[in-house]
């Protein structure tokens, strides 16, 4: 619309020349020699070095030839003129690569046969990171020096505590007498995924907790039953 503007008052005629305007706040702001915007400071700039051409406000819709066809030329304008391509800016693409990837990210964690207890605590990706220290990844995982997780991979024969349960995390956090000076209390099954949130939104709890699994690693052969 801004070129068509000042193409249109760029033509040199012969002699005077009447050019209508529809907007009469535009046609107040080009007689106004206050006005600002640089669209209105050009078309005043072209009139005074075309003096031949005139501008008049000429009221819409009431049935003016050549306003009703300066309508339809501009209608054509919009819809049969040229396609006009503006490159999107770096930062746009940037933003959609950085969408995409996360989706792909999310779809293959929700979708994952691995990692599922942590899933059921960070349900949604994301850069930022949880601020979980290794203590309380091994914890949360379950990938640590945990009878339960050495079976596992066949570096044991027996998933046994020293005290003759089962040696997951759980049964250290909460059962194990050998760990009882950081026992929490022992969560209902329906209750267990939001006892672990509370623990590791909780400042004392997540100290308890890191001091759990130092007690856990630096003990192990203590803890753990003998593999035979």
């Amino acid at each position: 619309m801004r070129s068509s503007r000042i193409y249109f008052l760029r033509i040199i005629y012969p002699g005077p020349t009447y050019k209508t305007v529809k907007e009469l706040a535009a046609f107040m702001a080009i007689l106004n020699p206050k006005s600002h915007p640089s669209i209105v400071r050009e078309i005043q700039n072209l009139l005074l070095s075309h003096k031949h051409i005139h501008l008049r406000w000429l009221k819409a819709h009431v049935g003016y030839l050549g306003n009703e066809c300066a309508d339809q030329l501009a209608k054509e304008a919009i819809t049969k003129g040229d396609p006009f391509l503006l490159p999107k800016p770096l930062s746009y693409l940037k933003a959609e690569i950085k969408s995409a990837a996360l989706s792909i990210w999310q779809d293959n964690w929700d979708n994952g046969e691995t990692g599922r207890s942590t899933h059921d605590i960070v349900p949604r990706v994301t850069n930022k990171p949880v601020g979980w220290n290794r203590e309380e990844i091994m914890f949360v995982a379950g990938h640590g020096p945990f009878p339960s997780y050495l079976l596992r991979f066949n570096l044991r024969t027996h998933d046994n505590c020293s005290c003759g349960e089962k040696g997951d995390p759980m049964h250290y956090a909460t059962k194990c007498p050998l760990t009882l000076s950081w026992h929490f209390q022992t969560p209902t099954v329906s209750r267990k995924l939001q006892w672990l949130k509370n623990i590791l939104t909780n400042n004392f709890s997540r100290t308890r907790l890191r001091l759990l699994m130092r007690f856990i690693c630096d003990e192990n052969n203590l803890i753990v039953e003998d593999n035979n």
